[in-house]
């Protein structure tokens, strides 16, 4: 046996923990789900399973989808990246303006920032072995804020509809395929993606629990973090042209290896965008007046 043999690779190591967090999720998300149907929440425990088959739906699309070439990349990135734009100005933005304008106007702002400050800082450590991407870790901040709100408005939780189901899978599907796809891309196993997956559950339910009523708002403020985290997601899912070894590269974010035929490559990225945003409009407008 040689020394490389023997001695675990800094992939090795990564592969590994990846798997034991991952497992850990698992376990405390089934824990939670649990302790969510022994108190009697049926309604919430459906919205947070729904949105972990939602967003495990869109990793079986990357899985098993072949989007090796810069066509399809940007035709999948522009799609998801559309839908997670229009479904965070339509389905979420509302939520935090109506319950107080200028409260909710900044916690929108707030939380396009602390996305972008988790995607800046998370470059800081990319030189150690950890099991999630910079996107991934996005992901799993947006899913905990987006579980804290379902958490602290569960009293006043919508009734259960299509078209409130249409909200969660416009969200939770396209984030599914774009996050799995940057850990493709980054060389890390997409059964990490049950981190933020599971994270809604794991923010919800507890403080589901734990939460007194709280005014308007307190709920606007939630409302805007988790849709300023969510539109920063989707900016940063933009599919964007790069020439190989640039930094964007190496975020794994949206940016497509397109040197060669750039100029049609980056009409696919505007019309596939705009198409990924018409789709959940033309849905929404199919369920509403359903």
């Amino acid at each position: 046996m040689t020394m490389n043999e023997a001695t675990p690779t800094a992939s090795d190591r990564s592969h590994r923990l990846a798997y034991a967090v991952s497992a850990i999720t698992a376990l405390v998300f089934a824990a939670v789900i649990g302790l969510g149907i022994a108190t009697g929440r049926q309604s919430l425990v459906t919205v947070v399973v729904f949105g972990l088959l939602a967003m495990l739906g869109g990793v079986a699309i990357s899985f098993f989808g072949d989007f090796e070439t810069p066509e399809r990349q940007v035709w999948a990135y522009g799609l998801a990246s559309g839908a997670m734009l229009a479904s965070a100005a339509a389905l979420l933005a509302p939520k935090a303006i109506l319950r107080h304008e200028a409260y909710g106007g900044f916690a929108i702002a707030l939380g396009y920032l602390l996305g972008y400050a988790a995607h800046e800082l998370g470059h800081q450590v990319t030189h150690y072995d950890l099991p999630l991407n910079a996107a991934v870790g996005e992901l799993t901040l947006y899913a905990l804020a987006a579980g804290s709100i379902m958490g602290v408005v569960y009293e006043s939780l919508p009734n259960l509809s299509v078209l409130f189901g249409f909200g969660v899978l416009a969200h939770k599907f396209p984030a599914g395929f774009t996050g799995s796809e940057t850990l493709r891309q980054s060389g890390l196993p997409r059964v990490v993606m049950v981190v933020p997956a599971a994270a809604v559950a794991i923010s919800a339910i507890p403080l589901s629990m734990l939460t007194p009523p709280l005014s308007p708002i307190v709920k606007a403020v939630f409302f805007g973090v988790s849709t300023g985290v969510f539109a920063h997601v989707a900016i940063d899912m933009l599919p964007e042209c790069s020439h190989v070894g640039s930094h964007a590269d190496s975020s794994g974010h949206g940016t497509i290896q397109c040197s060669r035929d750039a100029n049609r490559i980056r009409q696919y990225a505007v019309v596939s965008t705009l198409a990924g945003a018409g789709a959940i409009f033309v849905l929404w407008q199919v369920l509403a007046m359903g």
